[in-house]
């Protein structure tokens, strides 16, 4: 319905230099905050891994799950195994 669109507070880029190029989609159902990590390759989302929100701050292993992806799948992107 918004494409490309959307905006905060249902997307926002992850902080910090490590994470460059990742983004979360949030969207809320009944008490739980869903959150899914993608990144933009051309003009197609990627998206990583998603979780379930249980407190304020993302855990770091959750976004480096997603960080670990995004590097994989851009390495077999450049290497035709894709």
């Amino acid at each position: 319905m918004f494409g490309s669109e959307l905006h905060f507070p249902e997307v926002d880029a992850i902080r910090g230099h490590k994470y460059k190029g990742l983004f979360e989609l949030r969207t809320k159902f009944a008490t739980d905050i869903f959150r899914v990590f993608y990144f933009v390759d051309d003009f197609d989302a990627i998206l990583l891994h998603g979780i379930v929100k249980k407190q304020n701050k993302t855990p770091a292993n959750d976004l480096d799950i997603a960080l670990s992806r995004m590097i994989d799948y851009k390495w077999r992107q450049d290497n035709g195994m894709e």
